[in-house]
């Protein structure tokens, strides 16, 4: 999963701070910003409630999911990908909306914890099979 850069970390902190201000404008303006922001990171609103989901020195639960890469980089196939394996290249791919990889993140506590029921492997399998290994945009 990309992380969000500590420049980009602190332009978020005083964007939000901008929210208090007393100017329409500049509360619309920084509205827009953290947006586009957030968009970029695949990130919603909501997220900025789970603060540990931005930088890793904030105990981000999904850095367990990151594994080292012996094949270069490509995706195995199907059955050989792991749910961790296809959560890093779902999040990693450009193939993939920042909505597509919300939906995606929902799924990093029960990967990380080994607790992925057969609904949340076959929407993984899904998902990867026609975005990664089939290379079309969800």
């Amino acid at each position: 999963m990309e992380q969000m850069s500590a420049q980009d970390y602190e332009r978020l902190v005083k964007l939000i701070a901008m929210l208090s201000s007393e100017s329409d404008g500049e509360v619309l303006n920084a509205v827009s910003a953290i947006s586009r922001l957030l968009n970029g990171y695949g990130l919603a609103w909501s997220d900025l409630l789970l603060p540990r989901k931005l930088l890793p020195v904030r105990a981000n639960a999904t850095e367990g999911l990151v594994e080292d890469q012996t094949d270069g980089g490509r995706p195995p196939p199907l059955n050989e990908a792991t749910p961790a394996i296809m959560y890093r290249h779902l999040i990693g791919s450009r193939n993939v909306s920042p909505d597509a990889k919300r939906d995606v993140r929902r799924h990093a506590t029960a990967i990380s914890e080994g607790k992925v029921t057969p609904a949340i492997r076959g929407e993984l399998q899904t998902m990867y099979s026609y975005a990664i290994l089939n290379g079309h945009k969800i």
